[in-house]
């Protein structure tokens, strides 16, 4: 709907002082004459959510989206760090041999510091192969674990430590529900990143069907993990599930008497450590990737307006993705729980997905309207754009972030 009908951007057309939308020449988003055509679409100007927020929620909606994201992007690369350091510190303990101490965790924190704050100060564009290589590495890390799983529960003979069958676990657990929604937040969310990743996208028009498949995707891929996983390893699945494949061995090797397995074979070995480590590595091109959003975020809520002035200033824009990555490494170093994290940051996530979002459509479509323009987009669906839908769904996040939280607060 409006101009945030699908990504976040709109025509030829800018919101002036007094709110109206004004058909320009200067701006960056197309109005097509056309009217067998959608009237709005991306084009090559970018326009962060938070902008969007202050064009059409005003001053004090602004505000609140900076506030809701800022916790969730913190607490989001919170975990990340303690994701990649929990894990290396599990399938790599090297602090004592290099007479570091016996804290490996802490050691893994400044290593990954060292990799992602770089990271975070570069651009998208510049990062384009690492992304690529990462998402095939993804698709292979789906099939290992769900190939590796399958395999185990066929199996006479042990493939993961003594275990020899599968626990099982119940179909539906409705007291978990609390906990089990804000992690699915975490493994869907990238709609605060959706103006960042639709920049260098070609064809804009075909954002919806990119965006589309890739919650298909999400939708098997994590379907398929925790269905197979949860079975599998019942209550003794860990918290982070990929751990569990540290005591990997596919049936191969022996035994001693302190339980360890000695001897394993090759491939046994390749799968366990790329299943362990896989997800650390993972999260570093994550983490840029979120530093970059909540970094301008920041400096859009700083100047405002004047964004366009300082955007092209390498030293201003580093200084706001500092500002965005560095404080939730710090606090990695003292919170380590990775439930712990996810169970309260992503609560917001609510927010951003559904809520906000929402309002947007709503709020863009009528300022389009009051400046007597067609509100359609590229990306306007009959159902999916509709008022009715988008204040469902604006209720429907609200409802969620109420529910979670007091669950959370009770139940502790």
């Amino acid at each position: 709907g409006g101009m945030g009908g699908g990504s976040g951007g709109g025509s030829r057309a800018q919101v002036q002082d007094d709110d109206s939308i004004n058909a320009t020449e200067s701006t960056g988003l197309l109005s097509n004459n056309d009217s067998s055509q959608p009237a709005h679409q991306v084009m090559d100007r970018k326009f962060e959510i938070v902008e969007l927020c202050g064009m059409f929620l005003g001053d004090r909606g602004s505000s609140i989206y900076i506030f809701t994201l800022g916790l969730y992007m913190y607490g989001t690369l919170w975990a990340y760090t303690s994701v990649f350091a929990n894990a290396c510190s599990q399938a790599l303990p090297i602090a004592s041999v290099l007479n570091l101490g016996h804290d490996d965790y802490l050691l893994y924190v400044a290593l990954f510091s060292s990799v992602v704050v770089p990271l975070t100060c570069m651009e998208l564009k510049e990062q384009v192969t690492v992304q690529v290589i990462l998402s095939l590495c993804r698709l292979v890390m789906v099939v290992i674990i769900v190939g590796s799983t399958a395999a185990a529960m066929n199996s006479s003979t042990p493939q993961f430590d003594d275990q020899t069958c599968a626990h099982g676990t119940a179909w539906v657990n409705w007291s978990g529900l609390y906990k089990m929604l804000p992690i699915a937040i975490y493994a869907n969310i990238f709609h605060h990143s959706i103006p960042g990743l639709s920049k260098p996208v070609a064809d804009k028009g075909g954002l919806s069907f990119v965006f589309g498949m890739t919650f298909a995707f999400g939708m098997v891929a994590y379907g398929l993990i925790g269905g197979t996983v949860s079975w599998y390893f019942g209550d003794a699945i860990d918290q982070s599930a990929n751990l569990n494949w540290v005591g990997y061995h596919g049936g191969t090797g022996s035994q001693d008497d302190q339980g360890n397995w000695h001897d394993k074979a090759w491939w046994v070995n390749v799968i366990a450590y790329f299943v362990v480590i896989f997800p650390a590595t993972d999260v570093v091109s994550a983490f840029p990737l979120n530093g970059i959003t909540l970094g301008n975020s920041l400096m859009g809520t700083w100047y405002g307006p004047k964004i366009r002035e300082v955007e092209g200033d390498r030293a201003i824009v580093s200084a706001f993705r500092l500002l965005g990555a560095v404080p939730p490494i710090l606090g990695a170093c003292f919170v380590r729980d990775l439930g712990f994290i996810t169970a309260y940051t992503g609560i917001t996530g609510f927010a951003i997905a559904f809520t906000f979002p929402a309002l947007l459509n709503i709020s863009s479509k009528r300022s389009c309207h009051r400046a007597g323009l067609d509100s359609a987009t590229a990306y306007t669906t009959t159902f999916f754009s509709s008022d009715t839908f988008s204040k469902f769904v604006a209720a429907f996040g609200v409802f969620l972030v109420v529910f979670v939280f007091a669950s959370l607060v009770l139940g502790a």
